[in-house]
């Protein structure tokens, strides 16, 4: 038990070690070779540990998910506190590391790691925690007009496009905040009860007026 508990230790060391020097470097300046000796190892130890350089920055993008799938575990039951709860936090995670999620998203882009293509992929992991919420069709507050997975895929293209803008520099966290809720609530307005959809056309015209 001890040694898997230090061989973890280590593997979660030399894990925010990659973090540190992909967010200082990028990903195309990130080496193996300069991982091992930034963490005192040899490269086959890093290789036996983590496998390829595309192997670190495909777990250091599911780590984020995972995280935002904890997150999600007790979200708000009301759409509109639902989805500011979860960018909300999406904005917190971003704020603490921003310059290694940025290197990481863009290199995860370049390696495809977000082709929807991929069964049980990457992208089908994040565009489940946009999935609308059962609850919300059996209280009448979604009409049921749309297909859910209509709505997830919309409600996930509004965070996706956000947080491309903002991994390219053209937005900061606070436009993202607000471009991804504009679009998840105009998503949610398209099939939202008369009740639900005037709350959200408030909010909306809120977030424009800012």
């Amino acid at each position: 038990v001890t040694r898997q508990a230090n061989k973890k230790l280590r593997r979660e060391r030399i894990f925010n070690i990659a973090k540190r020097l992909i967010a200082a470097k990028g990903l195309e300046d990130f080496t193996i070779s300069e991982l091992a000796y930034e963490a005192g190892v040899t490269t086959p130890t890093i290789h036996n540990l983590f496998g390829k350089k595309s192997d670190i920055i495909k777990e250091l993008v599911s780590n984020l998910i995972e995280k935002m799938q904890g997150i999600a575990l007790n979200p708000p039951i009301d759409p509109i506190e639902n989805a500011k709860f979860f960018i909300d936090n999406v904005v917190a995670v971003f704020e603490q590391e921003g310059d290694f999620y940025r290197a990481a998203f863009m290199s995860a882009e370049r390696v495809r790691l977000f082709d929807p293509r991929v069964p049980d992929g990457i992208f089908q992991r994040a565009q489940q925690l946009a999935a609308p919420r059962k609850e919300w069709y059996e209280s009448g507050l979604f009409l049921g007009n749309i297909e859910p997975s209509t709505m997830m895929k919309r409600v996930h293209n509004s965070y996706r496009l956000g947080r491309i803008d903002w991994v390219s520099g053209y937005i900061d966290l606070n436009q993202l905040r607000h471009q991804v809720l504009e679009g998840m609530f105009l998503v949610y307005a398209s099939d939202a009860s008369p009740e639900l959809h005037a709350r959200l056309i408030e909010e909306i015209n809120g977030l424009i007026s800012l």
